[in-house]
């Protein structure tokens, strides 16, 4: 890490690297604004040894319910989204409780901003990618995901799902 980068506070370029969605032709699902709803559907898309990503938590009751959660996550690294300033990262296994716990936890304490990147991954693999989350952009999933869960998943939302080209 430069002297710059620690005084300025982004992310160096070589600590950006890191696992991202690998299909070019992935499921694209339209976004929704409603944080609890898409917590409690992640379970709904892929098998419980997952983990949900979060990135760049843009409220301090957020940042310290995560950091509770959350685990260590040796040798997975995702690559950064947010560059400036350095994100705060959260890695937290993927089950019905453990996502019912953070949605009844914004239930009861909404977040304006709960993060500004998601990704779900499972052994080295994303398989869920969405930056800007929250947003207007879409989410994409890997085409290794069964159709079936994807749609599911997707209903689950209030979202329509198509196929197309991934922008990041």
């Amino acid at each position: 890490m430069s002297i710059f980068s620690r005084r300025l506070g982004y992310v160096p370029r070589g600590e950006r690297r890191g696992i991202r969605l690998e299909d070019t032709e992935p499921w694209r699902i339209t976004p929704t604004q409603d944080v609890s709803r898409f917590i409690r559907a992640l379970p709904l898309l892929v098998p419980e040894d997952s983990i949900a990503y979060f990135e760049d938590t843009g409220e301090s009751h957020v940042a310290e319910y995560l950091g509770r959660v959350s685990i260590h996550a040796p040798g997975t690294k995702i690559a950064v989204g947010a560059i400036w300033p350095r994100p705060d990262r959260y890695h937290v296994p993927l089950t019905v409780n453990t996502m019912e716990a953070p949605a009844t936890f914004l239930d009861d304490r909404p977040a304006g901003l709960f993060c500004s990147h998601c990704h779900v991954y499972r052994e080295g693999t994303v398989v869920l990618q969405w930056h800007e989350a929250f947003s207007d952009d879409p989410l994409y999933v890997s085409r290794a995901v069964d159709e079936a869960m994807v749609r599911r998943f997707a209903e689950a939302l209030g979202s329509t799902l198509s196929s197309g080209r991934c922008a990041g």
